[in-house]
């Protein structure tokens, strides 16, 4: 395959997930994108066909490496972050407000928890990554992603069990 084809294939396979794990680490839309379109920048650079194998865990690398280089960035450059999310017309409101409120219960959970297990959890959850693919990433052995996602969705569990006592039996 023609690296042009692998760079498409790539993006529309990683482009959301990437996205999504960029806005967790810079906190708004438009950081992510851009942080999204520098990792894919930088994936042109690249000698595309020798990363093949390893293409999901070289570009969650890259794209969290350009996140934090833009929340390095912003923390000098302090400005107010956008966010044009838009509500999702194919369910009723009421469905929206409590799948909306659900979410953002468990992000306010998860963000108590350790930052790098806040990463894992959104390399295995929001981006489908194997553990092996999140070890590459995170620069972690294999071992160590599965017992320390293992820590946090106990922790998450635990948190989420003491704040919802008062409705589960």
């Amino acid at each position: 395959m023609s690296p042009e084809l692998l760079i498409d294939a790539a993006l529309t396979r990683y482009e959301r997930p990437l996205v999504s794990y960029a806005r967790g680490i810079t906190g708004d839309i438009e950081s992510a994108r851009d942080a999204v379109q520098e990792t894919f920048l930088r994936l042109s650079r690249q000698d595309v066909a020798a990363l093949e194998p390893r293409l999901a865990p070289w570009l969650f690398l890259v794209c969290r490496n350009c996140a934090l280089d833009h929340c390095r960035k912003i923390a000098r450059f302090p400005g107010t972050p956008l966010d044009d999310d838009l509500p999702d017309s194919s369910r009723s409101p009421a469905e929206s407000a409590a799948d909306d409120d659900e979410a953002s219960q468990l992000r306010a959970l998860l963000d108590r928890l350790p930052e790098r297990q806040r990463e894992l959890v959104r390399l295995k959850f929001d981006a489908g990554l194997s553990y092996r693919e999140i070890g590459e990433a995170m620069e972690m052995s294999v071992p160590n992603v599965g017992f320390q996602l293992h820590t946090a969705i106990q922790t998450l569990r635990r948190l989420w069990k003491t704040t919802h006592a008062e409705i589960l039996p």
